[in-house]
């Protein structure tokens, strides 16, 4: 009887539990444990076009075996702890080759900057954007801003929620942009007037 593998794979990086398949897709995720949102991408790794070379055949140059697969000839070592591995162990994302030990390690700890999760923080974009349409009035911006501040706020809303985090001030975002879009139409209408009124 064989030792059960440790499975390895997506996990939630509020709460480090791994997700199962049919929770891994591209959008945003709330996790089944801990309830909070997280936006995800799918990853579709390209197909290796190297062949894995069986120890058997590798011949005298190629005489080490992989730590993890017996009958595979080793290609490279982990720089990290420096395991001999095999074509299909090896985890390289421009940074040097990793063992699939190391490589969740260093994910965990945050140090490879490839494997970093990255945040959307929809209430920043929607402060900025808001913003930035209060800026840009005169260049009759602050209607599509105003407009894109409550679309950032709504969603902000529903990550802070998601979070278990108060939604006021997505939702202060959201009743502002509104104020935006009529500000907007309030000034292009003063322009149209002012205009009129300079041709009688």
């Amino acid at each position: 009887m064989t030792a059960a593998a440790t499975i390895t794979g997506p996990q939630c990086p509020h709460c480090d539990i791994p997700l199962t398949q049919d929770w891994i897709r591209t959008g945003t995720i709330v996790c089944p444990y801990c309830s909070r949102g997280f936006d995800a991408t799918v990853f579709h790794p390209v197909e290796r076009k190297q062949r894995v070379i069986e120890v058997a055949t590798a011949g005298p140059e190629g005489a080490n075996q992989c730590a993890n697969h017996v009958r595979n000839a080793a290609v490279t070592s982990c720089q990290r702890c420096g395991l001999l591995i095999c074509s299909l162990c090896e985890m390289n994302l421009g940074e040097g080759s990793l063992c699939p030990s190391c490589f969740d390690r260093v994910r965990a700890e945050g140090t490879l900057r490839t494997a970093v999760t990255r945040y959307r923080d929809y209430t920043a974009l929607g402060r900025l954007t808001l913003i930035a349409g209060i800026v840009f009035t005169f260049f009759f911006l602050s209607i599509p801003l105003g407009a894109m501040a409550m679309y950032y706020g709504r969603k902000g809303a529903l990550q802070r929620r998601a979070e278990g985090s108060s939604a006021f001030g997505p939702y202060t975002i959201v009743v502002l942009g509104l104020l935006e879009i009529f500000g907007g139409l309030a000034f292009i209408g003063f322009i149209i007037w002012s205009v009129t009124q300079a041709g009688k």
